[in-house]
């Protein structure tokens, strides 16, 4: 075994901080700072500075989005095959929305007129 650092040759910040491409800020602070622990600066400098840099990429959304996107594993999808998707498996709605639903009157229109201000009496 040798001495030399585990490093992840990705662009993939969120590979090199082995966390899903759904990881929320908090999971990937969170991990960052576990990997820091285990490897600090001073034992394992490359691998730190591996770390550091894929946590600042996945830090600012649009930089984490622009090398999610270049490594995408999946190839882009035509129009028609989303949309055959989409009406094949419509989204389903949250329990919340179905619910906010089911408290409205089916005949109830939404009211588009301000009630009337009432005009201040000064006495």
């Amino acid at each position: 075994m040798s001495d030399e650092p585990r490093l992840i040759q990705s662009d993939d910040p969120l590979r090199v901080l082995g966390l899903p491409r759904h990881a929320s800020e908090q999971d990937v602070r969170k991990r960052y700072l576990e990997l820091v622990r285990q490897f600090p600066p001073e034992r394992e400098p490359q691998r730190f500075q591996q770390i550091h840099a894929a946590y600042k990429a996945a830090e600012d959304p649009l930089e984490l989005a622009r090398r999610l996107l270049a490594h995408d594993e999946n190839p882009p999808r035509e129009w028609g095959e989303i949309i055959a998707e989409q009406k094949a498996n419509p989204p389903r709605l949250s329990v919340d929305v179905l619910l906010s639903l089911g408290n409205r009157p089916s005949s109830a229109q939404p009211s588009t007129s301000l009630p009337a201000a009432s005009e201040p009496t000064h006495e």
